[in-house]
């Protein structure tokens, strides 16, 4: 192989890698706010009975029996899914507190920077399961 070839091919070998990553960087964050979002209720309840419905040779009597139950399980786990991020939230803000009266008031200000730090950082960046639903 020639002396040129070779650097042709080094050349478009690290073309396609950087082409790679910026479309990585591009489609990235849209692939986490379309694909690994927490259901909603609606879909969580149209998965669960369409499997059940697969799986279990459902009637159509019994869909319409279950259908409920499911529906109402789905928005349960939503519920759950809130109170816990909730929870864990209100638990950052109590030890917040609670360290607040051990610092000078600089680094209470800072306490709160990084607290509004951290929020903004879950909207952003969180995993879809612990950060808040949008309107």
């Amino acid at each position: 192989m020639t002396k040129s070839r070779s650097w042709k091919i080094v050349f478009y070998a690290t073309l396609i890698f950087v082409a790679g990553l910026f479309i990585g960087a591009i489609a990235g964050p849209f692939a986490l706010r379309t694909f690994l979002r927490p259901p909603t209720p609606a879909e969580m309840g149209s998965h669960i009975l369409a499997r059940l419905h697969s799986r279990l040779s459902l009637t159509p009597e019994q869909t319409a029996q279950i259908k409920p139950l499911v529906e109402l399980t789905a928005s349960d786990i939503e519920a759950i899914r809130e109170a816990t991020t909730k929870q864990i939230s209100d638990r950052i803000a109590e030890t917040n507190s609670k360290v607040a009266p051990f610092l000078t008031p600089e680094q209470k200000a800072k306490l709160d920077q990084m607290d509004a730090e951290r929020r903004e950082h879950m909207m952003r960046h969180a995993p879809p399961f612990f950060r808040p639903r949008r309107p």
